[in-house]
């Protein structure tokens, strides 16, 4: 395996882990403090389920935009498609 392939699979390796930390931890954050708001102010656990299903909502969302939008530019270099690009020469 070259040099050039090991570092792409450790860069997507560590940008697969960070978004998969960012998926559990950030509404989990975000649930802890609706856990503490509703211990503040006696209620059910509907700040610690909104805050943490909203956050979730919003995670996945954004984790999928940035995948569409990775795959997208991976297609786009495709040698395929740059070859579809290119105009025909006059020649021709």
């Amino acid at each position: 395996m070259t040099q050039n392939r090991q570092f792409h699979n450790r860069q997507s390796a560590g940008d697969a882990l960070s978004i998969a930390f960012e998926l559990v931890a950030t509404p989990a954050v975000f649930g802890f403090f609706g856990w503490l708001i509703d211990g503040a102010l006696g209620t059910t656990p509907i700040f610690t389920l909104v805050l943490c299903l909203l956050t979730a909502s919003y995670t996945s969302w954004k984790a999928m935009r940035a995948y569409n939008e990775r795959m997208e530019a991976y297609d786009r270099n495709l040698p395929s498609r740059r070859a579809e690009s290119q105009p025909e020469s006059a020649d021709g």
